[in-house]
Formats: structure tokens, sequence, C-alpha cells
């Protein structure tokens, strides 16, 4: 735990997702709220996608972060605003409408499972 889920439109050319997962999963760690081993990070291209009904290009950049409840919300607003931060920098600088999202949201505890299966010593 945590775990982070960025998607991107097809459009950003020069988008890195790569450095992106990094720089956020060194944001998270440095919030001393997660062991570095825990943060678990995954990036999707999205080819097919509309923001609004323009014709105009448009892109965005949506970052879905889950974490277990406890933190209150001052907390999981600070681990939006530092994924935000990191990100900002990141986006090319095209001509477009470009919209940079982040929410958090809480696994529901009950429910939620994880096994660490060590490679075997050889």
């Amino acid at each position: 735990m945590p775990h982070i889920t960025l998607h991107y439109t097809a459009n950003l050319d020069g988008f890195d997702p790569d450095d992106a997962l990094l720089a956020m999963n060194r944001a998270l760690t440095e919030s001393g709220h997660f062991d570095e081993e825990a943060i678990k990070s995954r990036a999707l291209r999205l080819d097919h996608y509309r923001v609004g009904v323009a014709d105009d290009e448009r892109a965005f950049v949506h970052v879905q972060l889950k974490v277990l409840p406890g933190r209150d919300e001052a907390t999981r607003r600070g681990f939006a605003e530092a994924l935000s931060a990191v990100l900002a920098p990141l986006l090319p600088p095209l001509p477009l409408s470009t919209q940079l999202c982040i929410e958090v949201d809480e696994i529901d505890a009950r429910s939620y499972s994880k096994r660490v299966i060590d490679a075997p010593i050889a």
C-alpha cells in the first residue's frame, strides 16, 4: 500500500510515464507515511478519450492514489498536492489545454489482502 494509477492522454507527446511514476513514488516515500517497497504504481496511456465537447486539442493526466484508511483529510490533501507538484513540471510544453487531476481514495481494509512472496534463496 499505497497504489497509484496514472492515466494520461496519448496526445501528450514527450510525456514520460516512467519518469512520472518514479517522481510520484519518491514523493510518497519522502512524505514519511509509506515504506518505499510498499508503493505500487502503474501508468495507462489513453488512446481513446475526450475532454468536453470542443474539437480543439485538449489533454489530461489523472492520478488515483489509493491508501488504507486512517489518515485525516489534511494528510490526504497533502498527498494530492505533493503528487501534483512533482507531475506538473513533467508535462510537455505543448499548445494543449491540459488538466492535471489527483484524487485520493481509501481502500476498504476489510476486503484488502496483500501477500509478499519472496524469491527463494539460491
